[in-house]
């Protein structure tokens, strides 16, 4: 090892004990410094979800995607509802069970995150083929992104007239399960725009690709899901910027970070209160106030409290084949079975009267297979991550449609199990074999154009 390897190791030890440190620190602020069982074994949980930091110094690692993606907030909100022993509203677990559940809903995490990292380090040590060049390669960036971005904006557009206007689409923030009803084909053609942003990032537009994601984001927003806006958009531009312009560092995505959760819960805020506002205060409170939209801190531990308990029943892999009945829209099959898992736990948890409610996907790994499942599972997730990471990043030849794909898919390669995150995947991929053909199109079209001129001018000679 190296003096310059060296230091970045030293550098890395360095920030995994400080972020271990202040989380710790923050526990035990929030358990006002009060040590139970739970308390430890979310202090031992801690230093085990940032062990990223060790394996790697790229920003941009997919266990850190995984982190900012989904877990940081999951966890965040756990850690709150069970410092303030709030009563679950899922299920029907006694009070008594409170601690109980929490025990058994941590241990389930613990043993997906140990065995994930299991499965991505085993699949470090096997080969993993180089992606097909033919594949990745688009030489018509700039046509097809304008082409992408015009099929995203008409969608929107559309959605917009159907909502009565503007007006409309604000008011159905309230409401957005029966506003959008059998229109989910409309809302992902318009992630489209995305994509187009995007690839004018590679086309060296760095500036206006940025303003057209920020108006991407927008348009998503308007749909109320924050998340599915930021991660559909401007999380991949950064990704992409990353690996393609300029290394990030922490220090400068802390900006975008504060504006992201300003804008999260003036969103959040509209669809509780009709009101855009921000209440500034602490940022514990802040980010306690977007954490609770995961509601993690309820649907896990109750979900596996009341599964142990046998009071609602395992599914046994019958989750993971509703991807079967996704393509057909609600609006031709009305009677079409609940497709969603985070509806099917919902409706486990919940009876008739029920909303989605997504457990993680550990939570579906073990309302599937109990921890057996979340052990074969995760050891899967982590060895298709590894194998995703390898081609795309760590081997990729500059091929930039590669990285624009990895950027939208990775997310959902960790909850490949969840039928939302399936639809999501087969989404992407088609997306993009579409491009891979509009591409050959294109450039067939431009080769017979020049040939024919090429024709023309031998004939006039």
């Amino acid at each position: 090892m190296n003096h310059i390897e060296k230091k970045s190791m030293y550098s890395r030890l360095f920030y995994f004990f400080l972020v271990s440190i202040f989380s710790i620190i923050f526990i035990m602020y929030t358990y006002n410094f009060q040590i139970n069982y739970i308390t430890l074994l979310f202090i031992l949980f801690i230093p085990l979800i940032v062990i990223p930091i060790l394996i790697s110094k790229d920003l941009m690692h997919p266990f850190n995607i995984f982190l900012i993606n989904s877990q940081f907030l999951f966890i965040f909100n756990m850690i709150e509802i069970n410092a303030n022993k709030s009563s679950f509203r899922y299920g029907s677990l006694p009070p008594s069970y409170h601690d109980t559940a929490f025990f058994w809903a941590i241990l389930v995490m613990v043993l997906w995150f140990i065995f994930m990292y299991f499965g991505y380090m085993v699949s470090r040590k096997t080969k993993t083929k180089p992606l097909n060049n033919s594949i990745l390669q688009i030489t018509n960036l700039k046509i097809i992104s304008v082409i992408l971005m015009l099929v995203g904006v008409i969608s929107f557009l559309y959605l917009v007239s159907l909502q009565g206007g503007f007006s409309g689409i604000i008011d159905a923030l309230l409401n957005r399960r029966d506003a959008y009803a059998g229109l989910a084909y409309f809302r992902k053609l318009t992630t489209l725009f995305s994509i187009g942003a995007i690839m004018l990032l590679f086309s060296g537009f760095k500036k206006t690709s940025f303003i057209l994601i920020c108006m991407s984001c927008i348009m998503l927003a308007t749909y109320g899901g924050r998340g599915a806006a930021f991660f559909g958009s401007v999380f991949p531009f950064l990704i992409c910027y990353h690996y393609q312009v300029r290394k990030l560092k922490v220090i400068k995505l802390l900006p975008i970070a504060i504006i992201a959760v300003l804008l999260a819960i003036a969103l959040g805020n509209y669809r509780l209160y009709k009101e855009f506002k921000v209440n500034v205060t602490g940022i514990f409170d802040m980010l306690g106030d977007i954490a609770s939209s995961t509601q993690g801190g309820e649907i896990l531990p109750s979900l596996v409290g009341s599964l142990i308990k046998g009071e609602i029943d395992y599914q046994y892999g019958s989750t993971l084949v509703n991807i079967i009945f996704a393509p057909i829209p609600r609006t031709i099959w009305k009677d079409k079975p609940i497709i969603d898992e985070s509806g099917v736990v919902g409706q486990a948890l919940m009876g008739s009267n029920y909303w989605g409610l997504p457990p993680g996907p550990y939570g579906i790994a073990f309302f599937n297979f109990g921890f057996i499942g979340v052990i074969i599972i995760a050891f899967l997730v982590g060895y298709i991550i590894y194998k995703l990471y390898n081609k795309f990043i760590l081997t990729n030849k500059n091929y930039r449609t590669g990285i624009i794909l990895y950027a939208f898919i990775i997310g959902s390669a960790f909850d490949f199990i969840s039928t939302s995150e399936q639809i999501d995947l087969l989404w992407y991929i088609a997306v993009f074999t579409v491009i891979k053909i509009l591409d050959m199109l294109i450039s067939s079209f431009n080769s017979k154009k020049k040939l024919d001129v090429k024709r023309k001018i031998n004939y006039s000679y």
